[in-house]
């Protein structure tokens, strides 16, 4: 629900409108947007330990 109220703020709409018309790849975006917001936000504040975004490519595959 909150995400559809950001989507209806957003884009001027009712949250009635946007939940007709939306499709759940519409819903995804508006959430990585959301958090890619929240981490600028964070890492702004110096509230993200930026070393647990320092891996190598060997550790990437390693998690895969």
């Amino acid at each position: 629900m909150i995400t559809i109220g950001r989507m209806a703020e957003r884009y001027g709409m009712l949250p009635s409108q946007v939940a007709k018309e939306c499709t759940t790849y519409d819903l995804m975006i508006t959430d990585v947007l959301a958090t890619f917001d929240k981490y600028q936000q964070s890492k702004a504040n110096g509230q993200v330990d930026l070393s647990v975004y320092d891996l190598s490519q060997e550790e990437l595959q390693a998690m895969v």
